[in-house]
């Protein structure tokens, strides 16, 4: 599954805040994963525009990840499950169904 910094930014809000010791570690885990450096935010031009309080960066710049376990796509697929009655923009929509898609390769 190929991740980019967008898809990175909105993960967090979609996994759960809450569940067992094991989805915990594994979200830690996820989270580490898609963590983004300074090296990283710098090699991107990663910068909040104060007027807008929009986050942009240089898409050009950006090296997609693609390393998840199948414990991970399991908690990523479960999490969006969830969220399937919810409002969420667009885009994010978008991410949501890349992690299905990627489930579906298992």
């Amino acid at each position: 599954m190929e991740m980019t910094v967008k898809d990175r930014l909105y993960l967090p809000a979609l996994l759960p805040d809450k569940g067992t010791y094991k989805e915990f570690n594994i979200k830690k885990g996820i989270l580490q994963k898609i963590a983004l450096s300074d090296a990283e935010r710098e090699q991107i031009g990663l910068h909040r525009v104060e007027e807008t309080g929009r986050i942009e960066w240089d898409t050009q710049k950006e090296t997609p990840l693609a390393e998840f376990s199948h414990e991970e796509l399991e908690l990523l697929k479960n999490s969006c499950e969830r969220l399937s009655d919810q409002t969420l923009p667009d885009d994010m929509w978008g991410t949501v169904e890349r992690i299905f898609d990627a489930c579906q390769e298992l």
